[in-house]
């Protein structure tokens, strides 16, 4: 099965919308030969969390949702991936007081089987 790897987060402000957020982020998927060998499309969407001290929290679900087709041609050959898209900023505002820890999940599907990766923490006041 593929792995997810090297997630990164940025955010930034639109510079374009006020009160909302740019979420930009990339990730390696590592095919493995028979996703290759089967030509597998995947299924990947991304989930935004708050980090906290006990229980992280899930601030949104299913964004961003695209496929990525592996072709027969790839087997071993990391495919690098970058994307954006925009949220209302208030989403981010996880903690009640103080700065804001946002972290992405960027999740993979496949033919019943699942991989996932985990981003960096954007600390912010959001």
């Amino acid at each position: 099965m593929a792995t997810i790897e090297n997630v990164k987060l940025e955010i930034s402000a639109s510079g374009s919308n006020a009160g909302r957020s740019v979420i930009e982020y990339s990730y390696d998927l590592h095919p493995d030969a028979k996703d290759c060998a089967e030509q597998r499309e995947f299924t990947v969407s991304v989930g935004l969390w708050g980090e906290d001290l006990l229980d992280d929290d899930v601030l949104a679900t299913q964004l961003d949702e695209h496929t990525v087709k592996v072709r027969s041609a790839d087997p071993g050959e990391t495919i690098r991936l970058e994307r954006r898209f925009e949220v209302e900023t208030k989403l981010l505002n996880e903690d009640f007081c103080g700065d804001d820890e946002v972290f992405l999940i960027v999740e993979a599907l496949s033919g019943g089987q699942r991989c996932s990766g985990k981003s960096n923490t954007v600390i912010g006041n959001f």
